[in-house]
């Protein structure tokens, strides 16, 4: 009983199918870093728009973030996958399907853009309408105030939040296997399958995962502090 339960605890495994595995994470990996990439630029467009002074925007984009807030990236997941290529080819008159990695980059680019939406919406509120005023009575055009005076002062407060944000985005990669993304999750079932020793696979899935998101956390942590102590957030 003992010895196998030793093997069923021996992480060699998870070692001997390293160089799978890793491959598998890169997919995580690159996942995270495209819908990053879109759910930044959603978030400042969405975020900009809650600040409209029509009203009709501003109703818009408080639900878009409503919505995806609200919305579990499981769900996000299957939706894009399965029933957005349906109503895109109902539209078209022609088939359309995404592939496994661009409906994950999409659900989770949507998803968490409705969460960084309100960190750029906070962002912008926070800086000082006498700096903005300051700006307007040199002269500066609207597009130089935004740019030069607006951001950068935005975009220092916005960064402790919007890190954790990335950080959330880095975990919600572990569900894209559900689409049949063949990141380390989806090889891991597979191992699983072929080893039936699912505990030192998932075991060392968890601590990779851990461990990333640990080192990013303390990094965060200090960067947090360097601009609290610099008076920049």
């Amino acid at each position: 009983m003992f010895e196998r339960l030793r093997e069923s605890l021996d992480p060699a495994l998870f070692w001997e199918y390293r160089h799978t595995l890793i491959a598998g994470f890169g997919q995580n990996i690159s996942i995270f870093l495209t819908s990053a990439v879109l759910a930044t630029a959603l978030a400042f467009i969405i975020g900009s728009a809650r600040l409209s002074k029509r009203r009709i925007v501003r109703l818009s984009a408080a639900g878009y973030a409503e919505f995806f807030r609200n919305t579990p990236e499981y769900i996000l997941l299957v939706w894009v996958y399965y029933i957005l290529p349906i109503l895109i080819t109902g539209l078209l008159r022609t088939r359309f399907d995404f592939s496994p990695y661009m409906a994950a980059v999409l659900a989770l680019g949507v998803a968490y853009s409705g969460f960084m939406s309100e960190t750029v919406r906070a962002g912008l509120l926070s800086v000082p309408k006498g700096h903005i005023e300051a700006a307007m009575s040199l002269g500066l055009s609207r597009w130089h105030i935004t740019w030069r005076v607006v951001a950068p002062q935005a975009v220092r407060r916005m960064l402790p939040d919007a890190l954790n944000q990335y950080v959330s985005l880095f975990k919600a990669t572990s569900i894209v296997s559900l689409i049949a993304v063949e990141d380390i999750m989806y090889r891991v079932s597979m191992v699983n399958v072929e080893q039936m020793r699912p505990l030192p696979l998932y075991t060392g899935a968890a601590l990779l995962y851990c461990v990333i998101i640990i080192a990013a956390s303390q990094a965060i942590q200090r960067l947090t502090d360097g601009w609290r102590r610099r008076g920049w957030a």
